[in-house]
């Protein structure tokens, strides 16, 4: 059953296009409005196909009307009536999406002619839809049959290190070191969006899970854990059989992830505490060498703003800070500890000139390195 709206004010015209065709023996079911807010009415509370208007109607004119319908069923067919003096009105409404126009007067049997040609064009249309649809099922059917080969490269981890790599993200891992459970739950959303884009392509999505392993086993390392309890769980949540799909595969994502944040989050106070005393060890070692936030966060393989973070938390101040107190401590020494003259200790603590260093040294401290080691002999 095809469902006909036939939006008409002159109440004569209404009752002929209506009265005078057996419109329901012919498979309609025909619906009447006298103008064009009565008309958006039915459409908004009917499923209407195709709907017949007047392009002159008080109120609400024909255009105007075929505008809101189109809005609200971008599928509705629609056939106009005019007049000859609205003849260029009629012929302009094609562009708004109208597929027909009749000229008054007209007979009732052109009339039908005419929505018979557009309901023919609705049904192909229709058609064309469902065999896109069943396509489109056919097509995920045979997708999810071919997500067994992702199955297999995941019950296979070992498997992942010989996978092509692409940088998809660039957060995952700074995420699962020193993120939030919310900023994680963001980066999930990202993944998962990533993978949509990779659907019907099994073999991008294989590269998109061996990034997301190899960035998380990484993380792993990098924190001190064993990248065996990472693969551990990595297996935990693998889907039961081969029939996996595609949705199992992101759900896989979710779970694997969450539970590698709960390990982190388990054992973090002491994996990263013993990278904090492995970063001062060095600084102790190397602090004369010019050492700064970014190169110390290339040598520990992390971002400088994850590291700045961990050893804000951890050791209780910032590492340019830190930093700063060794030499600040170590130039002490010195100038109390040695005759060194102030050039010598400026060269020895790296800096590039002896005028450099006093001035850091006072803006430091509060005084000159002369001014300290002469209020030392003072006090001595």
């Amino acid at each position: 059953m095809c469902n006909l709206l036939i939006a008409e004010d002159e109440k004569y015209l209404r009752e002929k296009v209506t009265k005078n065709v057996d419109w329901e023996g012919r498979g309609y079911k025909v619906f009447v409005a006298s103008d064009g807010e009565e008309a958006l009415e039915v459409i908004r509370s009917e499923s209407i196909d195709i709907l017949v208007t007047d392009i002159r109607m008080p109120g609400m004119d024909g255009l105007e009307l075929t505008g809101e319908a189109k809005a609200i069923n971008p599928d509705l067919k629609i056939i106009v009536i005019s007049g000859h003096a609205e003849f260029e009105l009629a012929q302009a409404s094609i562009r708004l999406g109208v597929e027909d126009y009749l000229l008054k007067p007209f007979r009732t049997e052109r009339l039908l002619e005419v929505v018979e040609k557009t309901r023919e064009k609705l049904e192909a249309e229709q058609k064309k839809r469902e065999q896109a649809t069943q396509q489109e099922e056919l097509a995920r059917q045979s997708l999810e049959e071919r997500f067994g080969r992702v199955f297999n490269w995941l019950v296979n981890p070992n498997s992942f290190l010989s996978q092509p790599q692409v940088p998809i993200r660039n957060r995952l891992g700074d995420i699962l070191k020193s993120g939030t459970l919310q900023e994680l739950s963001e980066e999930i959303a990202v993944l998962h969006a990533s993978m949509d884009e990779s659907r019907d392509d099994p073999d991008r999505i294989i590269i998109i899970l061996n990034e997301i392993v190899i960035t998380t086993l990484s993380a792993l390392g990098d924190l001190g854990f064993d990248v065996e309890e990472g693969i551990s769980l990595m297996n935990k949540h693998l889907p039961s059989d081969e029939e996996t799909k595609f949705s199992d595969l992101k759900q896989w994502v979710q779970d694997f992830l969450l539970d590698i944040n709960d390990l982190v989050e388990s054992g973090q106070g002491e994996s990263v505490e013993q990278m904090i005393n492995t970063i001062k060890a060095y600084v102790e070692e190397n602090y004369r060498s010019g050492i700064t936030l970014n190169t110390m966060a290339a040598r520990m393989n992390m971002s400088p703003s994850q590291m700045s973070k961990l050893f804000r938390e951890y050791a209780g101040e910032h590492f340019s800070d830190y930093v700063t107190g060794l030499k600040v401590q170590k130039a002490k020494e010195m100038l109390k500890g040695t005759d060194n003259r102030i050039y010598e200790i400026a060269d020895y603590l790296g800096f590039s000139d002896a005028y450099y260093f006093s001035s850091w040294f006072k803006r430091t401290v509060g005084c000159t390195p002369t001014e300290y080691r002469e209020e030392l002999s003072i006090k001595g």
